[in-house]
């Protein structure tokens, strides 16, 4: 089994806010605890979450992921991680080179709690790289 672990520096928070904002819904507290109170904070939770779901669905369209940690926040990075049954990310030379090509150019949204100079689209090599993939050799029994 391989474990891959991954960070970034978009705002990737699993807030759980899904669907569309209906005012008789609130107000009510997201899965981080974030008050969700009226439209803009509907729709900022909403943005969170989806830059959440464009990683895992960006994940799983060569595999079925498993373990999934949800993302933690550390200062201005996003950390997370998953497990995958095969080796399904290697190019040959880079454990998770077809991850990275895969995610490379993928629009992410900003103006979240990620960094203001951040592009709006994911970059996984060079100065402007803002998500990182490493991945590891794990033995469940």
């Amino acid at each position: 089994m391989k474990k891959v672990k991954a960070h970034t520096h978009f705002d990737i928070t699993a807030t759980g806010v899904t669907g569309h904002y209906r005012p008789a819904r609130g107000p009510f507290r997201d899965r981080t605890g974030q008050e969700i109170n009226n439209a803009d904070t509907w729709n900022r939770a909403r943005n969170q979450q989806r830059n959440w779901e464009t990683l895992t669905q960006l994940i799983s369209l060569r595999t079925q992921i498993d373990n999934v940690v949800e993302p933690v926040q550390n200062q201005e990075q996003w950390y997370f991680e998953f497990t995958t049954e095969t080796e399904v990310f290697n190019d040959g030379t880079d454990p998770v080179g077809v991850l990275k090509a895969d995610s490379d150019g993928v629009p992410m949204l900003i103006s979240l709690d990620n960094r203001a100079d951040i592009d709006p689209v994911l970059i996984t090599s060079g100065t402007r790289q803002n998500i990182w993939f490493a991945s590891e050799t794990i033995n469940i029994e």
